[in-house]
């Protein structure tokens, strides 16, 4: 059985290079003046690999798409290299709070020494013994160990790690910046994280208050999940998240204009008040980068449909978005639902199970899930490339068509998922738990 489960989450693997070219950093783990980084307005641009041509040992590394954490990761020092610093050298510091701000019973448990004060070395200790990764756990207090008047069953609790992209003003005020030239923000985290959000203009957050522009990250909630998690989002996909109320007398700013006036941004772990024990989960921030990347050329369009005389590219796609690693992702994810159509955990069919049966169907579902994950990475984003091609291409009647390229690469995409039997798969798991 092991051998079985062991196969199929080896569909799921995925290599990826930890350095993409010669232009990386030389690895330097501190900066040598507190507060004061080199080339805070002038970070270096991202280092995309190219999936294009690839012909040596390294193929297999470089299929997927890559990107370089040139604002924050191992190589850049104590804080993020943002690009939009005001003058006052105090942008890109890491700051920890917790909301509520008080009674919220939580405490953060650092691997290293950590101080409260605004400053890039309040988390030097930390950062250098998490390898130039910022880490550590947060201790979420549980009923069993917090007053009962001040418990509150499923009441929101939450972790916020933040960075401002300008810095204080002479009043000590966080400024903001036109940030819609990053196109959107690559991370790469493990742990529980839930909420990637937009820090905005003073102003635009007191009239939206308390809604917010945000995108559901899908840590990686299980303990024995430490893998590292590399998404890229868009300016656009971030949404209104009215979830934690809605001003009804109040028109909500766009999402650009969210970008255009930004401060920050501010990654949220979520610990509710809970009944009984503790909840400690580990997390890892690993690298921030810009989204920005080459435009496609617009010239030699080839639309599928011959009635189309090109105008421009309506949309475009990375090749590595359509790479065997992620072939093997859709397996792996098409076995997984097949085995739960079979099983709802919640089903008569399960709890019909006997004892070692259901323990055993449990164990492979469990086995299977990181597809799901991966599979939700894959549907919900896009990571940047330096070689965009056209996905569909607009006509001169204002309809669209989808570009050749795309289609090939596509059509041969469908082809080696469709060569998997999912559901023979699943049969034969189901069948080793049912002969227990």
């Amino acid at each position: 059985m092991n051998k079985k489960i062991y196969t199929l989450m080896a569909l799921g693997t995925l290599l990826f290079a930890a350095a993409c070219s010669d232009n990386a950093s030389p690895v330097s783990g501190s900066t040598s003046i507190p507060n004061m980084g080199n080339n805070l307005n002038n970070p270096q641009s991202p280092v995309l690999c190219s999936v294009m041509g690839v012909t040596d040992s390294l193929e297999a590394l470089e299929k997927g798409c890559i990107w370089s954490p040139e604002m924050w990761g191992p190589t850049t020092g104590y804080r993020v290299r943002t690009g939009y610093d005001n003058g006052t050298n105090t942008s890109g510091i890491w700051t920890v709070s917790t909301f509520p701000q008080e009674n919220a019973y939580v405490d953060m448990v650092w691997p290293g020494n950590a101080t409260t004060e605004y400053d890039s070395m309040a988390l030097a200790d930390v950062i250098d013994k998490c390898g130039g990764s910022l880490c550590g756990k947060v201790l979420f207090k549980g009923g069993n160990n917090i007053p009962a008047s001040d418990f509150h069953p499923n009441t929101r609790r939450e972790v916020y790690f933040d960075f401002y992209l300008a810095g204080k003003d002479a009043s000590g005020k966080f400024e903001s910046v036109d940030a819609r030239d990053m196109d959107g923000i690559c991370v790469s985290f493990s742990g529980p994280f839930y909420m990637l959000q937009l820090i905005p203009d003073d102003s635009l957050a007191a009239l939206m208050a308390p809604a917010v522009y945000d995108y559901y990250l899908m840590g990686t909630p299980s303990k024995t999940d430490s893998s590292v998690r590399e998404n890229c989002y868009p300016r656009n996909a971030f949404t209104l998240n009215v979830n934690y109320g809605r001003n009804p007398n109040y028109v909500y700013p766009s999402v650009e204009e969210i970008w255009a006036h930004l401060k920050g941004f501010r990654f949220v772990l979520d610990g509710y008040f809970s009944v009984g024990d503790d909840y400690e989960p580990e997390f890892k921030i690993v690298g921030v980068s810009r989204y920005n990347t080459p435009r496609v050329s617009t010239d030699n369009l080839h639309p599928v449909r011959t009635d189309c005389e090109p105008v421009s590219v309506a949309s475009s796609f990375c090749e590595c978005d359509y790479s065997d690693d992620r072939v093997e992702i859709m397996k792996g994810y098409a076995v997984l639902d097949s085995l739960l159509s079979k099983y709802p955990m919640n089903g008569d069919v399960y709890a019909s199970l006997s004892d070692p049966v259901k323990t055993c169907v449990y164990n492979t579902i469990q086995s299977l899930s990181p597809f799901f994950n991966q599979m939700m990475d894959m549907t919900r984003e896009k990571k940047p490339c330096d070689n965009p091609l056209p996905e569909y291409i607009k006509c001169t009647d204002g309809s669209v068509s989808e570009s050749v390229e795309y289609m090939e690469v596509k059509t041969e995409f469908d082809d080696k998922v469709a060569t998997q039997d999912a559901r023979a798969i699943a049969d034969s798991l189901s069948n080793y738990c049912l002969s227990l």
